[in-house]
């Protein structure tokens, strides 16, 4: 093997070891467990059998005797007397079952320590159902935005008691306390491999949120589709939510698997988790953003005393927009209650692109409501 291939073999070799560790890593731990313990026992039934056989003692006091002298508790109470007796104690229980023993103890502590170290660094596979699987996350300001994403999860009743998995090879060393505080885990695997997404369970996820790694370059956009064609040969029956960086993609990723997809904003995560619990309201939310299409306005009229569903009324009838918000001496109220008495300078609409608006116009007819 030429020194060209040999790191190519090597890696390849680390990379199938590292996927069978942690694929079948607890299955060996609790055959190896399961071998130690049936050899314990089996020495401690033979002592127990020779205890009654050359002793006298009843079941029950051989079975005491086996498993206080195989513990080293030694009470004392009962002992072997004859030569026989003591022969097979020693060689039954000095010699192997308090050995096994330890060995057992060793074992069972040696693997609990080994899988919190697995779950730490990302390289156990959890066993999830109807999870929230983010699958990859920003290269920039990370553990910030992950912070306020998976906050506002929580806070919304229809996401807070679902566990949350990451898919990322960001966290290789574990995840900050500011993120496990959350309940949230994570598995080291990149997203393009089908061995990674089945590791976490993509098909038995509820809700899959496929985040544009760098929200600036466009490249981003293969990535996720290819990620998103992957997740559809598996299969799910999941909610997928995907970031588009050109909106020329969108409609790929929709055929891709995505119910939902949107801009990457990474200053508003809000945003993505509204989309996921109401897909459909992304394209609203994106629109208020800009000017050409349904916009957000500013009307200055002053109106006193006048309902909300007047306004609303008035508003429509007119053509001025759908209002979503005043401005009253107390700042600015969203959605009033419809029969709420409101004050105030301005009313906030979603208009129609094409729209003008008379504000002379507008205050005559508002004010001119009962």
């Amino acid at each position: 093997m030429s020194a060209m291939q040999r790191p190519i073999f090597w890696s390849y070799w680390k990379k199938r070891k590292y996927l069978k560790f942690t694929k079948h890593q607890e299955t060996r731990m609790l055959i190896r467990l399961g071998k130690l313990f049936l050899l314990l026992a089996g020495l401690i039934a033979v002592h127990a059998s020779a205890m009654v056989y050359f002793e006298g003692f009843s079941p029950g006091d051989a079975l005491w005797l086996s498993i206080t002298t195989a513990t080293t508790v030694g009470y004392g109470d009962l002992s072997a007397g004859t030569w026989q007796g003591r022969l097979i104690t020693v060689i039954c229980i000095y010699f192997f079952a308090i050995s096994v023993l330890a060995e057992l103890a060793a074992e069972f502590i040696e693997s609990r320590a080994q899988t919190l170290e697995a779950k730490r660094n990302g390289k156990w596979r959890w066993k999830m159902k109807d999870h929230i699987l983010i699958v990859n996350t920003p290269d920039e300001d990370t553990e910030a935005y992950l912070s306020r994403f998976i906050s506002q999860i929580r806070q919304t009743p229809e996401l807070k008691d679902l566990p949350i998995q990451l898919l990322t090879r960001k966290y290789s060393d574990g995840l900050p306390s500011k993120i496990t505080e959350f309940g949230v885990v994570h598995y080291d695997g990149k997203s393009e491999s089908n061995e990674c997404l089945n590791a976490v369970n993509v098909a038995e996820a509820q809700y899959i949120i496929v985040l544009a790694k760098r929200p600036q370059d466009e490249i981003s956009d293969s990535l996720t589709f290819d990620v998103l064609t992957r997740i559809k040969e598996i299969g799910t029956q999941a909610i997928i939510a995907a970031e588009s960086v050109d909106d020329l993609n969108r409609n790929r990723m929709l055929v891709a698997g995505a119910k939902t997809v949107m801009r990457p904003i990474r200053a508003y995560p809000e945003l993505l988790v509204r989309a996921i619990v109401a897909p459909g309201t992304e394209t609203v939310m994106e629109n208020l953003f800009y000017h050409s299409g349904d916009h957000l306005a500013r009307l200055d009229v002053v109106f006193t005393e006048k309902r909300w569903k007047d306004i609303i009324f008035v508003s429509v009838e007119n053509n001025y927009g759908l209002p979503l918000a005043y401005i009253g001496s107390d700042g600015i109220v969203t959605n009033p209650n419809p029969n709420e008495v409101c004050s105030g300078t301005s009313i906030i609409c979603m208009v129609k692109e094409g729209v003008h608006i008379c504000v002379n116009d507008a205050s005559n007819k508002l004010n001119s409501t009962a």
